[in-house]
């Protein structure tokens, strides 16, 4: 009894850290996705030079409390190139 009195609390705040860090992982998954999704709506509406780079930076982080007593936080940087193929193909203007 007293030796699953000490570890059992030490075992469930260790997987309600695992569970916590995971959401954590998918969030950043996510905010990803989201920015790929933004890249490419800015890409189907470029008609301007034939070559422009999309970029995009996105912060997350990780809700504060529990067993962590530091910031956990990641930090997403989005860099697209956008091509006008119409442009490209006429070669009638220069790179952006």
């Amino acid at each position: 009894m007293v030796e699953a009195a000490i570890a059992l609390p030490i075992i469930i705040l260790a997987i309600m850290l695992l569970i916590r860090l995971f959401t954590f992982y998918l969030q950043i998954l996510n905010t990803g996705i989201k920015e790929h999704e933004k890249a490419l709506e800015a890409w189907d509406k470029y008609s301007g030079k034939t070559m422009k780079v999309y970029e995009s930076v996105e912060d997350v982080e990780m809700i504060k409390g529990g067993l962590l007593g530091f910031d956990v936080h990641k930090r997403i940087n989005s860099k697209a190139y956008f091509f006008n193929e119409d442009v490209l193909v006429r070669a009638g203007e220069l790179i952006d």
